[in-house]
């Protein structure tokens, strides 16, 4: 089931002084489908944040079609499914963690006994249960973004929409965002999230789109887009000059040859080429070190589409 639909969708931003016109998104297209972790991957300033902004009726496209749940985010029951984290969440510094979802929650109308356990539920889920009463001005970076996720889950809505949630967070506090996310996909739900960290994408995305320069570049299951192929072989050689005369014949079809001190290290593309240098190594009874194949990775996708842009 289609829970999004982005159709031909153009963001064009227009300044009174000096007059210029900002193109940041240029007719795009693609759909969100329910119950996936739609990875959005993208340089800064490539589109993302307009994209997600435009699914969330924050901004207007200047051209296009946007569906939610088959319907328009003007919708008031249609707002009422969705959960919302911005890039840079700001909340009252006044407010305790606990005011502040209590706050949110009076919007959706959920009872009080009702938003009291789910408050407190949330609060544990994110890793603030110790910082329930705590104000929310002596938060840090990593508790603000904790504490949006938590706001975006109040009203256990069915499509959660994350702009940059590991943004600006430690190792640690980006693991526990990513469990949260995979956490939300096993209770059923559909979650959008944006990043420039290719391997926040790899670890946990099922399906991903890469934005570049307000086009879509690239989109697919990641299963597809990272084939199981072998795109380079290291391989690393003790020194035997008898295998370095034979080497230099070989070595214009190397990616990288490099002898040094006792040590020989060499890159392949073919594995034809990696076995004919292994029978090499053993017809001189030398020894091979290491022997590694590569194989193409999310990186080596996304640097290839952005290049080409």
């Amino acid at each position: 089931m289609k829970i999004v639909g982005i159709e031909k969708v153009k963001k064009i931003y227009k300044t009174q002084f000096p007059f210029t016109t900002n193109i940041a998104l240029k007719g795009i297209d693609f759909d969100v489908n329910e119950n996936e972790i739609f990875g959005f991957l993208g340089p800064n300033g490539a589109g993302k944040s307009t994209t997600l902004k435009i699914i969330m009726g924050i901004l207007k496209p200047t051209e296009g079609n946007v569906e939610i749940f088959g319907s328009n985010i003007k919708e008031k029951s249609v707002r009422e499914r969705i959960g919302f984290l911005p890039e840079n969440p700001s909340f009252y510094p006044f407010l305790t963690a606990y005011e502040t979802l209590e706050y949110v929650g009076k919007f959706f109308n959920i009872k009080k006994e009702i938003l009291n356990d789910r408050i407190k539920t949330i609060l544990s889920f994110v890793g603030l249960e110790k910082n329930l009463y705590s104000k929310v001005g002596t938060f840090s970076k990593g508790m603000i973004q904790r504490l949006g996720i938590g706001v975006a889950l109040i009203n256990d809505p069915e499509l959660i929409v994350f702009d940059e949630p590991m943004s600006g967070l430690d190792p640690l506090g980006r693991k526990d965002i990513k469990d949260i996310i995979l956490m939300a996909k096993k209770r059923g739900k559909t979650i959008i999230f944006s990043t420039h960290i290719l391997p926040d994408i790899e670890m946990i995305a099922d399906k991903v789109c890469v934005i570049n320069k307000g086009n879509i570049v690239g989109i697919g299951y990641l299963q597809d887009i990272i084939k199981k192929q072998i795109k380079e072989i290291d391989i690393e050689i003790v020194n035997n000059e008898d295998i370095i005369k034979e080497l230099d014949i070989l070595k214009d079809g190397f990616k990288f040859y490099s002898v040094r001190e006792k040590k020989i290290y060499i890159t392949v593309e073919k594995e034809s080429l990696a076995e004919d240098i292994v029978d090499l190594v053993n017809r001189y009874k030398g020894k091979i070190l290491s022997f590694i194949p590569r194989e193409y990775s999310l990186e080596d996708y996304f640097m290839k589409l952005v290049n080409r842009e």
